[in-house]
Protein backbone atom coordinates (compact mmCIF):
# COMPACT_ATOMS: atom_id res chain seq x y z
CA UNK A 1 0.00 0.00 0.00
CA UNK A 2 1.52 3.35 -0.67
CA UNK A 3 -0.40 6.82 0.26
CA UNK A 4 -0.18 9.17 -2.38
CA UNK A 5 0.31 13.56 -1.28
CA UNK A 6 1.04 16.69 -3.60
CA UNK A 7 4.85 15.86 -3.29
CA UNK A 8 4.37 12.70 -5.21
CA UNK A 9 0.68 13.45 -6.67
CA UNK A 10 -1.85 11.21 -8.80
CA UNK A 11 -1.07 13.32 -11.45
CA UNK A 12 2.42 12.44 -11.44
CA UNK A 13 1.69 8.52 -10.67
CA UNK A 14 -1.06 8.43 -13.43
CA UNK A 15 1.25 10.17 -15.87
CA UNK A 16 4.34 7.89 -15.60
CA UNK A 17 2.23 4.81 -16.47
CA UNK A 18 1.80 3.19 -20.29
CA UNK A 19 0.87 1.19 -22.14
CA UNK A 20 -1.91 0.22 -19.36
CA UNK A 21 -5.84 0.13 -19.74
CA UNK A 22 -7.24 2.85 -16.50
CA UNK A 23 -10.41 3.14 -15.71
CA UNK A 24 -11.36 5.93 -13.81
CA UNK A 25 -14.94 7.21 -11.98
CA UNK A 26 -14.83 10.68 -11.00
CA UNK A 27 -17.87 12.61 -9.09
CA UNK A 28 -16.81 15.40 -11.40
CA UNK A 29 -14.19 16.62 -14.08
CA UNK A 30 -12.38 19.63 -15.36
CA UNK A 31 -9.52 21.11 -16.61
CA UNK A 32 -7.43 17.46 -16.95
CA UNK A 33 -7.98 17.39 -20.64
CA UNK A 34 -3.75 17.47 -20.89
CA UNK A 35 -3.86 14.69 -18.54
CA UNK A 36 -6.04 12.47 -20.50
CA UNK A 37 -4.16 13.20 -23.86
CA UNK A 38 -0.92 12.79 -22.14
CA UNK A 39 -2.39 8.97 -20.88
CA UNK A 40 -3.64 8.56 -24.59
CA UNK A 41 0.00 9.31 -26.02
CA UNK A 42 1.58 6.65 -23.72
CA UNK A 43 0.16 4.34 -25.17
CA UNK A 44 -2.55 3.77 -22.28
CA UNK A 45 -6.75 3.10 -22.84
CA UNK A 46 -8.59 5.52 -20.93
CA UNK A 47 -12.22 4.36 -19.54
CA UNK A 48 -13.65 7.34 -18.09
CA UNK A 49 -17.31 7.83 -16.05
CA UNK A 50 -18.18 11.45 -14.81
CA UNK A 51 -21.42 12.31 -12.42
CA UNK A 52 -23.00 15.53 -12.68
CA UNK A 53 -23.65 16.30 -8.94
CA UNK A 54 -24.54 19.77 -8.67
CA UNK A 55 -23.58 20.08 -12.39
CA UNK A 56 -20.17 20.24 -11.80
CA UNK A 57 -18.42 18.26 -14.52
CA UNK A 58 -17.03 20.85 -17.07
CA UNK A 59 -18.66 20.77 -20.52
CA UNK A 60 -15.01 21.55 -22.02
CA UNK A 61 -13.99 18.38 -21.08
CA UNK A 62 -17.12 16.03 -22.35
CA UNK A 63 -16.51 17.52 -25.59
CA UNK A 64 -12.75 17.29 -25.21
CA UNK A 65 -13.15 13.85 -25.07
CA UNK A 66 -16.00 13.82 -27.47
CA UNK A 67 -14.00 15.04 -30.09
CA UNK A 68 -11.01 13.17 -29.49
CA UNK A 69 -12.40 10.38 -31.38
CA UNK A 70 -9.77 7.87 -29.92
CA UNK A 71 -10.48 4.04 -29.66
CA UNK A 72 -8.76 4.21 -26.65
CA UNK A 73 -10.47 6.63 -25.13
CA UNK A 74 -14.18 5.97 -23.52
CA UNK A 75 -16.40 8.33 -21.84
CA UNK A 76 -19.39 7.90 -20.30
CA UNK A 77 -21.42 10.51 -18.77
CA UNK A 78 -23.96 10.12 -15.44
CA UNK A 79 -26.29 12.01 -16.39
CA UNK A 80 -28.52 11.67 -12.63
CA UNK A 81 -27.13 14.66 -11.72
CA UNK A 82 -27.66 14.82 -7.62
CA UNK A 83 -28.62 11.03 -7.98
CA UNK A 84 -24.81 10.22 -10.19
CA UNK A 85 -21.57 8.71 -9.03
CA UNK A 86 -19.64 10.16 -6.02
CA UNK A 87 -16.72 8.15 -6.41
CA UNK A 88 -12.71 9.34 -6.59
CA UNK A 89 -11.69 5.75 -8.34
CA UNK A 90 -8.61 4.96 -9.97
CA UNK A 91 -8.23 0.90 -11.73
CA UNK A 92 -5.01 0.10 -13.62
CA UNK A 93 -4.91 -2.76 -15.19
CA UNK A 94 -4.18 -5.83 -13.34
CA UNK A 95 -4.24 -5.18 -9.80
CA UNK A 96 -3.94 -1.59 -8.61
CA UNK A 97 -6.72 0.45 -6.92
CA UNK A 98 -6.41 3.75 -6.26
CA UNK A 99 -9.02 5.03 -3.99
CA UNK A 100 -9.62 8.67 -1.76
CA UNK A 101 -11.10 12.11 -2.08
CA UNK A 102 -9.70 13.22 -5.60
CA UNK A 103 -11.53 13.84 -8.33
CA UNK A 104 -10.59 14.02 -12.06
CA UNK A 105 -9.47 17.79 -11.65
CA UNK A 106 -6.76 20.07 -11.75
CA UNK A 107 -6.82 20.76 -7.63
CA UNK A 108 -7.66 16.97 -7.31
CA UNK A 109 -5.28 15.67 -9.42
CA UNK A 110 -2.40 17.18 -7.98
CA UNK A 111 -3.39 16.73 -4.46
CA UNK A 112 -2.90 19.98 -2.78
CA UNK A 113 -5.67 19.67 -0.50
CA UNK A 114 -7.27 15.70 -1.11
CA UNK A 115 -5.35 12.46 -0.32
CA UNK A 116 -5.27 9.22 -2.36
CA UNK A 117 -4.01 5.32 -1.05
CA UNK A 118 -2.77 2.70 -3.81
CA UNK A 119 -3.44 -0.48 -3.49
CA UNK A 120 -2.10 -3.51 -4.87
CA UNK A 121 -5.22 -6.45 -5.11
CA UNK A 122 -6.44 -7.92 -8.18
CA UNK A 123 -9.30 -9.18 -6.32
CA UNK A 124 -10.07 -5.44 -4.98
CA UNK A 125 -9.56 -5.14 -8.32
CA UNK A 126 -11.62 -7.13 -10.17
CA UNK A 127 -14.62 -6.53 -7.69
CA UNK A 128 -14.13 -2.63 -8.25
CA UNK A 129 -14.06 -3.32 -12.08
CA UNK A 130 -17.15 -5.07 -12.11
CA UNK A 131 -19.06 -2.58 -9.85
CA UNK A 132 -18.04 0.38 -12.81
CA UNK A 133 -19.64 -2.03 -15.33
CA UNK A 134 -22.72 -2.28 -13.42
CA UNK A 135 -23.00 1.54 -12.96
CA UNK A 136 -23.15 1.75 -16.67
CA UNK A 137 -26.21 -0.46 -17.10
CA UNK A 138 -27.71 2.55 -14.98
CA UNK A 139 -30.92 4.29 -16.55
CA UNK A 140 -29.65 7.89 -17.41
CA UNK A 141 -25.24 6.84 -17.92
CA UNK A 142 -25.10 7.42 -21.24
CA UNK A 143 -21.42 6.54 -23.35
CA UNK A 144 -20.13 9.67 -24.85
CA UNK A 145 -20.95 10.07 -28.69
CA UNK A 146 -22.88 11.58 -31.12
CA UNK A 147 -25.84 9.90 -31.27
CA UNK A 148 -29.13 11.88 -30.66
CA UNK A 149 -29.84 10.71 -27.09
CA UNK A 150 -26.29 11.87 -25.67
CA UNK A 151 -26.60 15.31 -27.68
CA UNK A 152 -29.74 16.25 -26.36
CA UNK A 153 -28.53 15.00 -22.89
CA UNK A 154 -25.34 16.97 -23.27
CA UNK A 155 -27.63 20.17 -24.12
CA UNK A 156 -29.66 20.62 -21.37
CA UNK A 157 -26.01 19.61 -18.85
CA UNK A 158 -24.66 22.72 -20.58
CA UNK A 159 -27.57 24.93 -19.25
CA UNK A 160 -27.63 23.42 -16.11
CA UNK A 161 -23.93 23.95 -15.58
CA UNK A 162 -24.02 27.67 -16.81
CA UNK A 163 -26.73 28.26 -14.48
CA UNK A 164 -24.72 26.38 -11.40
CA UNK A 165 -21.39 28.63 -12.46
CA UNK A 166 -23.32 32.01 -12.76
CA UNK A 167 -25.05 31.03 -9.19
CA UNK A 168 -21.01 30.43 -7.71
CA UNK A 169 -20.33 33.90 -9.44
CA UNK A 170 -22.73 35.52 -7.64
CA UNK A 171 -22.42 33.91 -4.32
CA UNK A 172 -18.80 32.82 -3.95
CA UNK A 173 -16.15 35.60 -3.24
CA UNK A 174 -12.49 34.95 -2.97
CA UNK A 175 -9.43 37.60 -2.08
CA UNK A 176 -7.84 37.20 -5.79
CA UNK A 177 -7.62 34.87 -8.89
CA UNK A 178 -5.56 32.02 -7.07
CA UNK A 179 -7.75 31.71 -4.40
CA UNK A 180 -11.05 31.63 -7.17
CA UNK A 181 -8.90 28.66 -8.99
CA UNK A 182 -8.29 27.03 -5.54
CA UNK A 183 -11.56 25.99 -5.57
CA UNK A 184 -12.14 23.81 -8.24
CA UNK A 185 -16.17 24.08 -8.51
CA UNK A 186 -15.06 27.33 -9.98
CA UNK A 187 -14.96 27.10 -13.51
CA UNK A 188 -16.53 29.66 -15.50
CA UNK A 189 -17.46 33.00 -15.19
CA UNK A 190 -19.72 35.61 -17.57
CA UNK A 191 -18.34 37.82 -19.89
CA UNK A 192 -19.34 41.00 -21.68
CA UNK A 193 -17.16 43.08 -24.06
CA UNK A 194 -18.47 46.11 -25.23
CA UNK A 195 -17.46 47.94 -28.53
CA UNK A 196 -17.97 51.71 -28.14
CA UNK A 197 -19.51 54.44 -25.72
CA UNK A 198 -23.43 54.71 -25.52
CA UNK A 199 -25.13 57.45 -27.25
CA UNK A 200 -27.51 60.28 -26.68
CA UNK A 201 -30.08 58.20 -27.61
CA UNK A 202 -29.65 55.23 -26.47
CA UNK A 203 -29.12 56.08 -22.73
CA UNK A 204 -32.33 58.50 -23.54
CA UNK A 205 -34.14 54.98 -24.66
CA UNK A 206 -32.81 53.08 -21.83
CA UNK A 207 -34.21 55.61 -19.49
CA UNK A 208 -37.77 55.37 -20.42
CA UNK A 209 -37.61 51.70 -20.95
CA UNK A 210 -36.48 51.57 -17.01
CA UNK A 211 -39.23 53.79 -16.31
CA UNK A 212 -41.64 52.21 -18.18
CA UNK A 213 -41.09 48.84 -16.32
CA UNK A 214 -42.43 47.49 -13.32
CA UNK A 215 -39.08 47.36 -11.28
CA UNK A 216 -39.39 51.08 -9.68
CA UNK A 217 -35.98 51.87 -9.76
CA UNK A 218 -35.08 55.21 -10.82
CA UNK A 219 -32.29 56.39 -12.96
CA UNK A 220 -30.41 57.85 -10.70
CA UNK A 221 -30.10 54.28 -8.92
CA UNK A 222 -28.61 52.92 -11.97
CA UNK A 223 -25.10 52.31 -11.54
CA UNK A 224 -24.33 51.38 -15.43
CA UNK A 225 -26.34 50.25 -18.11
CA UNK A 226 -25.12 48.08 -21.50
CA UNK A 227 -26.76 46.57 -24.26
CA UNK A 228 -26.94 43.70 -26.54
CA UNK A 229 -28.25 43.51 -29.97
CA UNK A 230 -29.43 40.14 -30.65
CA UNK A 231 -32.86 37.98 -31.01
CA UNK A 232 -35.47 38.20 -28.41
CA UNK A 233 -34.38 35.17 -26.01
CA UNK A 234 -30.73 34.76 -27.30
CA UNK A 235 -28.64 36.65 -24.51
CA UNK A 236 -26.19 34.94 -22.98
CA UNK A 237 -26.83 36.50 -19.71
CA UNK A 238 -29.87 36.64 -17.35
CA UNK A 239 -30.95 39.19 -14.22
CA UNK A 240 -28.99 38.21 -11.42
CA UNK A 241 -25.64 37.09 -13.50
CA UNK A 242 -22.28 38.82 -12.17
CA UNK A 243 -20.42 39.12 -15.39
CA UNK A 244 -17.04 40.69 -15.97
CA UNK A 245 -17.13 43.63 -18.35
CA UNK A 246 -14.28 45.30 -20.50
CA UNK A 247 -14.50 47.35 -23.56
CA UNK A 248 -13.08 45.92 -26.76
CA UNK A 249 -9.69 47.64 -26.39
CA UNK A 250 -8.95 46.40 -22.55
CA UNK A 251 -10.55 49.20 -20.78
CA UNK A 252 -13.06 49.92 -17.85
CA UNK A 253 -12.31 46.49 -17.20
CA UNK A 254 -14.90 45.41 -13.61
CA UNK A 255 -17.47 43.16 -12.47
CA UNK A 256 -20.95 44.36 -12.62
CA UNK A 257 -23.94 42.39 -11.61
CA UNK A 258 -26.85 42.69 -13.93
CA UNK A 259 -30.02 43.64 -12.03
CA UNK A 260 -32.27 44.45 -14.78
CA UNK A 261 -32.72 42.91 -18.34
CA UNK A 262 -35.24 44.52 -21.12
CA UNK A 263 -35.82 43.74 -24.36
CA UNK A 264 -36.98 46.14 -27.09
CA UNK A 265 -36.83 45.80 -30.86
CA UNK A 266 -33.99 43.21 -31.56
CA UNK A 267 -31.73 44.91 -27.90
CA UNK A 268 -31.84 43.87 -24.79
CA UNK A 269 -31.15 47.11 -22.17
CA UNK A 270 -29.25 45.54 -19.42
CA UNK A 271 -28.93 47.35 -16.30
CA UNK A 272 -26.68 47.48 -13.14
CA UNK A 273 -27.83 48.74 -9.92
CA UNK A 274 -25.75 51.26 -7.59
CA UNK A 275 -25.16 49.31 -3.99
CA UNK A 276 -23.37 49.83 -0.90
CA UNK A 277 -21.41 46.76 -1.65
CA UNK A 278 -20.71 45.02 -4.98
CA UNK A 279 -20.27 41.29 -5.59
CA UNK A 280 -17.25 39.96 -7.27
CA UNK A 281 -16.10 36.72 -7.55
CA UNK A 282 -12.65 37.63 -6.97
CA UNK A 283 -11.02 41.20 -6.23
CA UNK A 284 -9.59 42.40 -10.07
CA UNK A 285 -6.67 44.94 -8.21
CA UNK A 286 -3.80 44.31 -10.29
CA UNK A 287 -4.94 41.35 -12.33
CA UNK A 288 -6.35 44.53 -14.93
CA UNK A 289 -3.37 45.03 -16.84
CA UNK A 290 -3.06 41.41 -17.82
CA UNK A 291 -6.56 41.07 -18.57
CA UNK A 292 -6.46 43.66 -20.77
CA UNK A 293 -3.86 42.01 -23.07
CA UNK A 294 -6.61 39.14 -23.34
CA UNK A 295 -9.62 41.21 -23.65
CA UNK A 296 -8.70 41.87 -27.69
CA UNK A 297 -8.80 38.29 -28.30
CA UNK A 298 -11.79 37.30 -26.49
CA UNK A 299 -13.75 40.05 -27.92
CA UNK A 300 -12.56 38.92 -31.89
CA UNK A 301 -13.60 35.27 -30.80
CA UNK A 302 -16.90 36.75 -29.79
CA UNK A 303 -16.49 34.69 -25.92
CA UNK A 304 -19.24 35.81 -23.67
CA UNK A 305 -17.56 33.42 -20.70
CA UNK A 306 -14.05 32.82 -19.47
CA UNK A 307 -13.29 29.84 -17.76
CA UNK A 308 -10.56 28.23 -15.60
CA UNK A 309 -8.12 27.89 -18.79
CA UNK A 310 -8.53 31.22 -19.85
CA UNK A 311 -7.75 32.51 -16.22
CA UNK A 312 -4.40 30.64 -16.17
CA UNK A 313 -3.20 31.67 -19.21
CA UNK A 314 -3.56 35.07 -18.17
CA UNK A 315 -3.28 35.85 -14.24
CA UNK A 316 0.06 35.03 -12.69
Amino acid sequence: MEILDYEDSLETYLGGLSGKKITIVSAFASGTEPLVDLLIENDNQLDILVGTINSLTAPDFIEHCLNEANPDLALSVDFRYQASVNWKLYLVEPDVVIVGSANLTQVGVSLVRDTCTVITDAALYDAYLARVQALKSIDGVLPCSHSQAFEDALDSYKQSHRRMQAGLARTAEYLDSEGWLGDDTNQSIPLFIWYSDHSQQSEDEARDYLKSSSDGVAWDDVREFFTYDCAEGALPYEEGDVVLTARCNGSHIGFYTFDRILYRSGTYYIYAYRKKRYTQPFKLDGDKELLKEAIPVWYEDGRTEINRADILRVLP
